[in-house]
Order: C-alpha cells, then sequence, then structure tokens
C-alpha cells in the first residue's frame, strides 16, 4: 500500500461486535454497516485492550497500554508527549483532523467540536431504560451535527494532499436520547431477553461485579424484563441513526471520488452488557460483550473484500497495522503487532489479548480461557471459555481450575513485562543520543 492513502476512522461508543455481521443480534439490522463489511475485511475477535472509554481511546490512538500512559480511567486525559498515529502521520506530510467525540483525545490533529446544546437534554449517563425524543432540532443533534461537519471538512480536504481524519460518534452510549424518527426503530416486543444471565452470579461472581450490581441497583431499583427490553431496543434504535450518518460519510467519499485512495476503518471503544449478567454499560469485568467489538478495515483496491479474520487482535495492534498499511516507519516503540500477516494469510500475531479496566484492574484472554484480576479487592474471575462461553460458571476459587489460574496469572506477568519491554526499545532518536552522549566521553556507556 501508498503511503498517500487517505485514512478515515470511525469510532463509535459501547457498540458490540454482534451488531454486525451474520451472526448479529436479532435487533441489528444495519444495511450501511453491513455493505461496509461487504468491502471490507472484518475481525470476528478483535478486543479492546481497555474497557473504560478514555483508556481505550488512547490505546487506539497512541499504540500504547493504559499503564504505560498513566490512564487507568475516565478522569485522566491525554498529557503532552502521548504520540498518536495522527501526530506521526504529520511528519509525512499528512493533514490530521478530529471531528465529534474524542474525549480530549486528539493530539496531532485539529480538533472540530460539535456542541451537544440540547441533545441529550437533562439525561444522565447510565440511563438506560427511558428512551427519550431530543429537545435539540434533528440537524444539531450531536451525531447528525457531527456527521455533516465530517463531510464538509472530507469535501474541503480533497486535493492532492494526504489526510487522516478520526471520526467519533457519541451513539449508541446511553443516555438512549435521539431524534423522534428513531425512537420507533426497534420495537418492545421484538427484543428477546438475554440468554448469558443467572439467577446466582451475585453469589458467584467477584467483588468487582457485585459493586457494579448494587450501583445498578441503587440508582435504577431491581431491573425488570420490562426494563432490560427497554435498555436492548434503545441501544439498536441509537444503532440506527449511527447506520444512516454511515451511509451519508460513505456517500460523501463516493461523490468525492475518494473511495478509491482512502482507507477506511470502523470500529467502537468497547461493548455493551445489554443486560447480560444482570447489568447494562461496560467495565463490571470483562465479559465477551464488554471486550469483543466490532473491527474492520476497508482497501481502496477492494483488498480481502468480505473476508473474515478468526484470529486474536487487539486495539494495540491498529497503530502498527496502520503503519505497516501505509508504509510509514515513525520513530515510535509500540507494543503492539501489525495484523498484516493475519490479514494476508490468516495467521496469528498473538497467542493472548490483555485487558484492562477501572481501579487497575487487569485480564487476560487466551483462545479458551480468561483470567480477571481487580489489586482492590484482592479476587477475580476466571473462565473456560470452550466450555462456558455465557461466562456464568466462575472458576476463580475453584480448586480443581488452581493449576489453570496460576498459570493464566504468570502468562499475565509475561505478558505485562514483555509489552513494557517493546514499549520501551530504543529508538532512532535514542540511538543518536547515545552516540552524542558517547562523544562527550560519558564514562561508561558502551
Amino acid at each position: 500500500m501508498s503511503q498517500h492513502l487517505n485514512v478515515v476512522f470511525i469510532m463509535t461508543d459501547q457498540q458490540r461486535a454482534d451488531s454486525i455481521g451474520p451472526d448479529r443480534h436479532p435487533c441489528a439490522d444495519y444495511p450501511n454497516m453491513e455493505r461496509l463489511r461487504s468491502e471490507s475485511v472484518s475481525f470476528d475477535r478483535f478486543f479492546t485492550a481497555a474497557s473504560p472509554c478514555v483508556p481505550s481511546r488512547h490505546t487506539f490512538l497512541t499504540g500504547r497500554q493504559p499503564w504505560q500512559l498513566g490512564v487507568n480511567g475516565n478522569g485522566k486525559f491525554s498529557k503532552e508527549g502521548d504520540a498518536t498515529w495522527m501526530q506521526a502521520l504529520r511528519e509525512y506530510g499528512y493533514r490530521c483532523v478530529s471531528v465529534g467525540k474524542t474525549h480530549m483525545i486528539h493530539a496531532g490533529s485539529f480538533h472540530i467540536q460539535i456542541p451537544p446544546g440540547e441533545s441529550f437534554g437533562d439525561r444522565a449517563d447510565w440511563n438506560h431504560f427511558e428512551p427519550a425524543p431530543t429537545r435539540e432540532p434533528e440537524p444539531y443533534f450531536f451525531d447528525i451535527h457531527m456527521t455533516r461537519r465530517a463531510c464538509a471538512a472530507i469535501e474541503r480536504l480533497n486535493d492532492s494532499k494526504p489526510f487522516a481524519m478520526f471520526i467519533g460518534f457519541h451513539a449508541p452510549h446511553e443516555p438512549y436520547v435521539m431524534p423522534e424518527a428513531y425512537l420507533d426503530y426497534c420495537k418492545l416486543e421484538d427484543v428477546p431477553l438475554p440468554a448469558y444471565r443467572s439467577a446466582d452470579e451475585y453469589e458467584t461472581k467477584s467483588e468487582a461485579y457485585r459493586k457494579r450490581v448494587d450501583l445498578f441497583r441503587k440508582m435504577h431499583g431491581d431491573i425488570t424484563d420490562g426494563m432490560v427490553r427497554k435498555g436492548i431496543a434503545g441501544h439498536h434504535c441509537a444503532l440506527k441513526m449511527v447506520d444512516d450518518c454511515l451511509g451519508q460519510l460513505m456517500e460523501t467519499l463516493r461523490k468525492q471520488n475518494l473511495l478509491e485512495r482512502t482507507l477506511i476503518v470502523y470500529t467502537s471503544d468497547h461493548g455493551e452488557l445489554l443486560g447480560e449478567h444482570g447489568l447494562f454499560n461496560k467495565a463490571a469485568t470483562s465479559y465477551e460483550s464488554e471486550i469483543r467489538i466490532p473491527f474492520m478495515i476497508r482497501f481502496p483496491d477492494g483488498y480481502k473484500a468480505g473476508e473474515r479474520v478468526d484470529a486474536l487482535a487487539s486495539s494495540l495492534d491498529f497503530a502498527p497495522t496502520l503503519f505497516d498499511v501505509l508504509g510509514v516507519s515513525p520513530d515510535l516503540s509500540l507494543p503492539g503487532h501489525s495484523l498484516m500477516p493475519s490479514i494476508a494469510q490468516g495467521k496469528p500475531v498473538r497467542e493472548y489479548v490483555t485487558l484492562f479496566g477501572l481501579g487497575g484492574a487487569m485480564g487476560i484472554r487466551t483462545e479458551d480461557r480468561k483470567l480477571w484480576y481487580h489489586p482492590h479487592f484482592k479476587d477475580g474471575e476466571l473462565y473456560h471459555l470452550a466450555e462456558d462461553p455465557a461466562e456464568l460458571r466462575n472458576l476463580y476459587d475453584d480448586r480443581d481450575a488452581a493449576d489453570a489460574r496460576r498459570a493464566l496469572f504468570e502468562l499475565m506477568l509475561h505478558a505485562r513485562m514483555m509489552d513494557d519491554l517493546r514499549d520501551s526499545a530504543p529508538t532512532r532518536r535514542d540511538h543518536l543520543l547515545r552516540e552524542e552522549i558517547r562523544a562527550s566521553c560519558e564514562p561508561q556507556v558502551h
């Protein structure tokens, strides 16, 4: 591929992997997402390295682990020196623009901010159960306004010089407030209840899980089946709006004759429980619906269009993959891996993915097992995914699983140490600095 390709990176907020593709949720029917998938290579097992919003976006944009950046949750944002792939591409002549929801992580780009106005009224986050019409006129509702501004910027940037654009949607993140036309997209009578939940989970899961359940009960009382259906419906109604906006973005690229010279990436920062395990939102622990996200790359020449990759992949791998596709070599040390071997030949580039959560929690997922540990509570959750894909049987304190737990803790320590080692590898700048120090006759510099 050529470094002169444009890059359009589209990120939704809180979209599950099963909203797109042949195994999609019964409420999911999004023609523009499905068309993009048919034109892209898509990953069936792509995981966010961090389930909270801000750490996830840090990882996607910097290619580094949240702990390497000192970002544990949503209260800490970019610092000077946190190099992003947009910052790196500027060194290769790219004009870099971000528009919409970035959580202030847009170093290296010019940020087009979108005023939320009355888009969400006075509805607070975590309001999953009261879908409502917005008070904002539809053209200025946040995601619709953002799409229009992004399309206008694409038109202005369409010349002989390359550009890179980060497009950030708020939807389908709660509160489920949106233009009234979308509220009827998913009807309650068509919403199935989640299968992955059990009445005894409160007693068998981790302390962090129980704290999250207690928080939801405090805010909403007992979550009834009717509330669950409303939450699932509201989520999919908001995604219908995203699908229409995606169609507008793709039509703009098509009309501007940019599809043949633009790399398009579609993903989300993390998933959504949608009533599974009796919860909504994310970052409860690291259940599959929280951490497995859509990820697809549309190559301009139709390369691998419609093909699916089953290899494990992480959001850590996006930046190395992008640089590999564009044929650029920024002076950065990154812990992730290019996914091009997986795309080109189906070869796995990793045997596990690491997972990072609120409060410094960490987990690791292999092909068939998952361990998650919370340092504050000194406990966690362990699952044999091949035998228990619903993650209902927590084996963390099971004596028969003690050897598996020990092996996964050792692997998690190894993974963290290896990522730190790869992150700290000397760059070209470091080698030049070393030569300068040697030339100054500094002792014991070899």
